[in-house]
């Protein structure tokens, strides 16, 4: 039975400083990307001049949406791209972790092990990081420090500047998952992850001491978002136990989880209280947070991998059936399919001009948000698993070959 998405209530309004920026959630439809800019950006848009953002977190937002204030202008060129130095005689392995990028810098890791930190604008390397296992999920930054973790269960904080570790905690398997972060009232900066040893963890982003954990039945290996939930901040993640989980910021109170019966080992989007889940099990679901019922499910028997875009009107959920597919968010009904060469595992990344979307083809596509007609392609010509990221005029892109590509428009530059 399909369920009425409710706008207008009050108990998820509310503000947040998360990752830096205040982070306004709401459920009044359109109003617009929820950030407060900062002074250079309100300035640039007076000036009639590009508005440029951070990507300082998996899907750029708390809500893990994966929308973007900045739009690009295609075609878009390759500006520079960034190969990672390899032994001689050695393949050079895979990047699957998603870029995050802030102030300019671009951090990534790698298969190898290898934490990067690159110039946005030149892609040169600014300094390297040498974890104890390979990195397969998207870190985050805040402030002077960046965060992410390895397969070895290691979650490492190091100093954004120079790449000096600050201080690591130990899970009790492996991270595959990316992280969120929180600035709560009382100042406190809270970083959310998951393992494969079944927690959900919350740190102290300045020491890294445990301020609590979540047991599940299962792993964890999806980026958790941040949503209002019965007027309280609180962490939501699906996890390989089929379970949608929704535990208080603070970790007090009760969890609440929701049944979806299959396991979810990508990130689900949330917008407006519902969240968007696109599992193993064949379907893709719009829940309600905060009364736990589905609001509308689509079957359609495909093993998602990829983390769906939400956008103001229109849910995008890549598929391994080679599609990219967009729904009405409210009602779950299918508005256009995208048709590629082969299996989309990366989430696609949402501008005002277009969808940009890569692929197991190789090939980073441009595709029409009205009707999901193609209006660019280029090949990479490699696999690419790792969703893109906008900043400052460059799209990021990091492929299965383990090279990191920049593109621009030259319009913009």
């Amino acid at each position: 039975m399909k369920k009425r998405i409710r706008t207008g209530l009050s108990w998820l309004n509310f503000s947040n400083k998360v990752l830096g920026t205040t982070l306004v959630l709401t459920l009044l439809a359109g109003c617009g990307d929820g950030r407060k800019k900062d002074s250079s950006h309100d300035s640039d848009e007076k000036a009639g001049k590009i508005t440029h953002q951070d990507w300082p977190i998996f899907r750029r937002d708390a809500e893990l949406q994966g929308e973007s204030i900045e739009d690009l202008a295609f075609p878009l060129e390759l500006a520079w791209s960034f190969e990672p130095e390899v032994a001689e005689g050695k393949r050079r392995l895979p990047i699957e972790a998603s870029p995050v990028i802030a102030d300019e810098v671009i951090y990534v890791g790698n298969q190898d092990g290898k934490f990067f930190a690159i110039d946005l604008n030149t892609g040169n390397k600014i300094w390297e990081f040498s974890a104890a296992a390979a990195i397969t999920g998207p870190g985050a930054v805040y402030g002077s420090r960046v965060f992410f973790g390895d397969t070895s269960g290691i979650f490492y904080a190091l100093n954004a500047e120079d790449g000096i570790e600050a201080w690591r905690f130990e899970a009790e398997d492996k991270i595959e998952g990316g992280v969120n972060l929180l600035e709560s009232e009382d100042g406190k900066v809270r970083v959310f992850f998951g393992s494969h040893d079944y927690y959900l963890y919350c740190l102290d982003a300045g020491d890294g001491t445990l301020l609590w954990k979540h047991e599940t039945e299962n792993y964890i290996m999806a980026t958790p978002s941040l949503v209002n939930s019965g007027g309280n901040q609180a962490v939501t993640f699906g996890g390989c136990d089929g379970i949608f989980h929704i535990v208080a910021a603070n970790g007090e109170g009760e969890p609440r989880s929701i049944e979806v019966g299959s396991y979810i080992a990508n990130s689900s989007s949330v917008r407006d209280g519902i969240a968007y889940v696109a599992h193993n099990g064949g379907e893709v679901l719009a829940l309600e947070i905060e009364s736990g019922e589905t609001v509308w499910k689509v079957d359609t028997g495909q093993e998602y991998r990829g983390s769906a875009a939400v956008g103001e009107k229109l849910l995008y959920v890549p598929s391994p059936d080679k599609k990219l597919v967009a729904y009405d968010r409210v009602t779950g009904a299918e508005v256009w399919t995208f048709q590629g060469r082969r299996a989309f595992d990366a989430s696609p990344v949402l501008t005002k001009s277009a969808i940009w979307q890569p692929g197991v083809d190789g090939f980073l596509y441009a595709i029409n948000p009205a009707d999901g007609t193609e209006l660019w392609s280029w090949e990479v010509g490699a696999k690419i698993k790792a969703s893109p990221a906008i900043s400052h005029g460059y799209l990021i892109l990091c492929g299965e070959d383990g090279v990191v590509y920049a593109f621009h428009s030259p319009q913009d530059k």
